[in-house]
């Protein structure tokens, strides 16, 4: 397969130069990528420098440089085999179409080990693409295999300070002649920080794709054309929010496992819902725990707060970050007592199987303070101020009314861990399935951590002691704390703001 390097200027000495000015840039966008690593006393001075083995330099009128991507994404030892091949093909399948597409992509493993590189490519796309809609295949590149490639790609890091560190005025244009451009294209520019993306297209009409790719790419104009029209990426960013339902690489044999698994796992879910359901509080976390449901406690737990005086709350208010649904569960458990939570856009099944009792937010402020602060007044009250989920190990801006209903906060620092499936979606659908999820890990765990009371009387304005306690929770964590917030989120996942319309005669 051949790499392309093209750099062009009015003269070609000024090429060589740039090139060797960017000595790190050549070495990782170019050797990396080709499986080869020139080591410092190897480099060329400015006089020597030519482009490097297996490039060629293509044009000379303006500063481009086009990049063949595939080693990247599948690793200097890893050629475009089945086996290279099949993770992120899977995702595609698995996200896009369903876990029966998925389990026909399996079966059919064993004969796309025998083909050839581009028979095997056809056929995976073929597989994987064949009546799919393309708005969800576009989704699945947008928000699920860009985690998968930044976790597997070869050399990430590298290639990032690499591409952050070319001047302005070049523009670089990736090639990949592996996967489709609805793939690696959001990956490549949003997460790697590459201008431009030239990758194979696959056929479609009426907004469903056929399953046939386009002829490979040839024209020299055609990679011109997009460069010189593309604008300026703003570059390289880090992975904060991602969607899908597979926590794990899906290689073939982890695959395998996965589908033999699926159906104990259902049965487990079932019978852990169940548990705590149906069972009494001082019988259903030692149930839970037999059926390999962890919860690990640290920090002394709050008492439970005795009865004050009428004008004031008689329950305790607990601040947590937000990574599941059953945050507020894992709290009470740890606790070892009652709480009540509140929660935006409730579905009618979390609500259903729900220990505890839930109360239903409206988005308006006044009204949501009123129903909380009537909450708090007979119970303890978890909320989550950011809002929605992250996955990552970063903390949302915390929405600032909490900080109004008491007069002191208990922080709560929880962590869920998930080894096979996430226990979170940005899909209306697939959301009320969430709890569903997360109880099929082989192992579901939770982590809660008590940390001091943070006073908000007198301590600042609620955004200030919001701002507080987000930082003390990221400080125990190890997590970053952001200003990002649930609508940046929604935005970007899910292509809206993530406010879903409710009945409220119901609530």
């Amino acid at each position: 397969m051949e790499s392309y390097v093209v750099t062009t200027s009015k003269r070609f000495t000024i090429a060589t130069r740039m090139l060797n000015l960017h000595r790190f840039v050549k070495t990782n966008l170019v050797a990396g990528l080709l499986g080869r690593r020139c080591h410092p006393r190897d480099s060329p001075t400015a006089e020597q420098a030519q482009p490097a083995p297996q490039t060629r330099v293509l044009d000379g009128n303006e500063a481009n440089m086009v990049v063949d991507v595939d080693r990247l994404l599948l690793k200097p030892s890893s050629p475009a085999s089945a086996a290279a091949l099949f993770p992120p093909f899977f995702l595609l399948a698995v996200e896009a179409g369903g876990f029966v597409r998925g389990l026909v992509l399996l079966a059919l493993y064993p004969a796309l080990r025998l083909m050839t590189e581009g028979t095997l490519l056809k056929a995976m796309v073929m597989i994987c693409f064949f009546g799919l809609s393309r708005g969800e295949a576009a989704r699945v590149g947008r928000v699920v295999l860009p985690k998968y490639f930044s976790r597997e790609a070869a050399d990430m890091e590298a290639l990032m300070k690499a591409a952050a560190s070319l001047p302005k005025e070049v523009t670089v244009a990736a090639v990949s002649r592996s996967f489709p451009t609805v793939m690696v294209e959001i990956f490549l520019k949003e997460y790697v920080g590459f201008d431009a993306v030239v990758g194979r297209e696959v056929k479609s009409g009426r907004g469903y794709f056929a399953g046939v790719m386009d002829d490979d790419m040839k024209s020299l104009e055609r990679f011109r054309a997009l460069v010189n029209k593309t604008p300026k990426s703003a570059g390289p960013k880090p992975l904060i929010f991602h969607d899908g339902r597979l926590a794990f690489t899906p290689t073939p044999g982890a695959v395998l496992a996965m589908f033999a698994y699926l159906p104990l796992g259902v049965a487990l879910s079932v019978v852990r819902i169940a548990i705590f359901t149906l069972l009494p509080r001082s019988m259903s976390g030692v149930a839970a725990a037999f059926v390999g449901v962890r919860l690990r406690v640290t920090g002394a737990a709050p008492a439970a707060a005795e009865d004050r005086e009428a004008e004031r709350h008689a329950g305790r208010l607990f601040a947590c970050n937000h990574r599941t649904l059953l945050d507020a569960i894992a709290v009470s458990g740890a606790l070892g007592r009652p709480v009540s939570s509140v929660s935006y856009s409730l579905g009618r099944l979390s609500e259903l199987l729900s220990p505890i009792p839930l109360l239903r937010l409206t988005r308006e402020r006044e009204e949501d303070r009123r129903r909380m602060a009537s909450l708090l007044s007979r119970a303890d009250v978890v909320v989550c101020p950011e809002g929605t989920t992250c996955r990552e190990p970063y903390l949302l801006r915390f929405s600032p009314l909490f900080a109004e209903l008491a007069d002191e906060v208990n922080p709560v620092a929880v962590h869920a861990g998930a080894g096979m499936f996430y226990g979170t979606s940005t899909s209306p659908f697939a959301k009320c399935f969430d709890s569903v999820f997360f109880l099929m890990n082989p192992l579901p765990e939770y982590s809660v951590h008590f940390l001091e009371p943070v006073a908000t009387a007198g301590t600042g304005s609620s955004i200030e002691v919001a701002n507080r306690v987000q930082r003390v929770i990221a400080d125990a964590l190890g997590y970053e704390a952001t200003a990002l917030t649930r609508k940046a989120k929604y935005l970007l996942l899910a292509g809206n703001e993530g406010v879903v319309a409710t009945n409220r005669s119901k609530n």
